[in-house]
């Protein structure tokens, strides 16, 4: 018996995606995946009891993605760091969405009126170019925009679910979708805010493919409307809360542009993300863009025009709506404008990204894929077309993952495309310092400094390559910088602490390391070096207890950081707490041979665990 085509659909769907994401498993953390999963002390769970989950999900309480934060430290519980568990974890919801929007797709085409053979066609072909196009690897490849890829193929699933249940005459199963529909939104909405639109978009998609672009329909069912308006308030009331409107408030100190700035400008990136989507060639694709900013309604000239032509576009979609063949089209634009609305607004975020096409990509994908299904007389025609086009975006995708391998490659394959921008030379001259590159990591830095002055970051790193160099006055004074240009900056303390450490000024170090956890309380590696300093140099363990005590809750998954506790409660004469610490240690690590020597000191009677 031969398999259905939907099983095969989804086969070919499951393949290309491996085939697209094959080499990426093999790509390291970068930038933001540090402060989200390698120095992110929230995720790191010792146990999976109930505080440790709901720690790692709420975190520090000034972000709302709860359910994207759990994905994260489930991956640090089981495989620790080993980046190719994300990986997997990233490609396994990008093949979900690339499933579900499928299945919608199929069930659209229907409504709509085509025949089973050619919707299926047409489905399959969106939903392949969906998952191997590349402008998806900046989402998919980039670990921590698993919030994109997880809010993203969930807010598909609740639109599966929900056009389930308008087509199941069964009440108990129809219930039964519906409640998978609103968990699924809020499984969406918690992994990132930009899912808060998924409502508005099934009211739209109701409108034009149930209701023939009718609202009335929502006079006959009051209730729902009000209980509607009460979930998505207290939605509302949940994600703005005051501390979220006072980072928004202070967001804008951070960017070389204005609120008013980014809304002039952000209508020209609008246009220039459909020039991506529509010739995505490794040249053009990045993953730091430096579009120019409007300063005004002329400046750049293109301005205007493009805040006209959105409004242009706007109407036309919305008076041709009626039109045979221009519904979908109109539907496709409200999809690429609403998908786009909240990143593309007032809050303070920078200017351009990749990964905010993920699904809004859909709004060019199905019309330019699904066009010639309806059209051709043949359908041979638009496979062949088709499956040129896969063919592209596949080896696209596979080269695109390839300038991912290597931090270095990365930095420098943005800086050749967006030379203006001052964060990838910072990130190239972090990597040549990493790298033990000092003198190229100086020359970097420096030409971060000349692009921006007023930024700390370059300063930094700058002092780490003379650090390294050995020009100790030269480091001190970029260190020092760093922090006049911005007192907050607990990176930049640190090193400056590094510097006393080096030069032997034991009291001056522990100010500045004290100084940097007045900063962030949760800066593991301050606490580390304060308590070393206290018990080595020091000689006070009573004063070391409490920094390795916080390394240890910081670090609860790190058996060196049991050692160092059980070390300074040896030296206070505290042979209760030794043990404890060492006994935690060894359930990590059964053979760390000190751990064993501190149990066999101080339990002489007891063998270690």
């Amino acid at each position: 018996m031969n398999p259905p085509r939907p099983l095969l659909a989804c086969l070919l769907l499951l393949a290309l995606g491996v085939a697209a994401y094959a080499n990426s498993f093999s790509v390291p953390f970068y930038f933001d995946d540090e402060s989200h999963i390698l120095e992110n002390p929230y995720i790191q769970m010792p146990s999976l009891d109930g505080a440790s989950l709901k720690r790692a999900m709420i975190q520090d309480g000034k972000q709302n993605r709860p359910f994207s934060n759990l994905t994260f430290a489930l991956n640090y519980h089981f495989q620790g760091i080993q980046v190719w568990s994300y990986h997997l974890v990233n490609l396994a919801l990008h093949l979900l969405a690339s499933l579900a929007l499928f299945f919608c797709l199929r069930r659209t085409f229907r409504r709509l009126g085509w025949p089973a053979e050619r919707g299926d066609l047409a489905a399959l072909l969106s939903a392949a170019v969906f998952c191997v196009h590349p402008i998806q690897t900046e989402a998919v490849t980039y670990i921590v925009q698993r919030q994109t890829v997880m809010a993203s193929a969930f807010m598909l699933c609740t639109f599966l679910c929900y056009l389930a249940a308008r087509e199941t005459p069964p009440r108990g199963r129809k219930l039964m979708l519906y409640l998978l529909a609103a968990l699924s939104f809020v499984i969406g909405a918690g992994s990132k805010e930009t899912a808060l639109v998924t409502p508005v978009l099934i009211l739209l998609y109701e409108v034009y493919f149930f209701q023939n672009l009718s609202f009335a329909f929502l006079r006959r069912h009051p209730a729902a409307i009000i209980l509607a308006i009460l979930l998505l308030s207290g939605l509302f009331i949940l994600y703005v809360r005051p501390e979220i409107w006072a980072k928004i408030g202070q967001g804008y100190q951070n960017y070389p542009f204005t609120m008013t700035e980014r809304l002039l400008t952000e209508p020209r990136i609008l246009f220039q993300y459909l020039g991506l989507l529509l010739l995505p060639l490794p040249s053009r694709l990045c993953l730091e863009h430096d579009p120019q900013v409007s300063t005004s309604l002329l400046s750049p000239w293109t301005t205007l025009p493009a805040i006209l032509g959105w409004l242009i576009l706007l109407a036309a979609s919305i008076r041709f709506a009626r039109r045979p063949g221009w519904r979908g089209i109109s539907f496709a634009l409200l999809w690429y404008l609403l998908n786009l609305s909240l990143e593309s607004s007032f809050i303070p975020l920078d200017l351009m990204y990749e990964h905010r096409l993920y699904l809004p990509s859909l709004a060019l994908i199905v019309p330019l894929l699904a066009g010639p299904v309806a059209l051709a007389r043949r359908l041979r025609w638009p496979v062949i077309y088709g499956g040129l086009v896969i063919l592209a975006l596949l080896s696209g995708t596979i080269a695109r993952n390839y300038v991912w391998q290597s931090p270095r490659q990365l930095w420098s394959d943005c800086i050749k495309k967006a030379p203006r921008r001052t964060l990838s030379w910072i990130n190239l001259c972090v990597i040549q310092a990493d790298e033990g590159d000092y003198a190229n990591a100086i020359r970097t830095c420096t030409r971060a400094i000349a692009l921006d002055p007023s930024l700390a970051h370059p300063y930094s790193a700058l002092g780490v390559a003379y650090f390294h160099l050995g020009k100790s006055e030269e480091a001190k004074r970029s260190f020092e910088k760093a922090i006049a240009l911005d007192p907050e900056f607990d990176q930049a303390y640190f090193n400056l602490g590094e510097w006393y450490l080096q030069e032997r000024k034991w009291p001056q170090a522990v100010a500045v390391y004290e100084r940097t956890l007045a900063v962030n309380p949760l800066y593991y590696r301050a606490h580390q070096r304060l308590g070393s300093i206290y018990l080595e140099k020091l000689l006070q363990p009573d004063l070391a207890v409490p920094h390795f005590q916080e390394l240890v809750k910081l670090m609860p998954n790190w058996d060196a950081a049991y050692s160092m506790l059980a070390q300074a409660f040896l030296a206070a004469n505290d042979c209760t707490g030794a043990s404890r610490a060492a006994r935690q240690g060894l359930r990590l690590n059964p053979d760390r041979l000190d751990l064993q020597a501190v149990v066999r000191q101080c339990s002489p009677n007891l063998a270690p665990p």
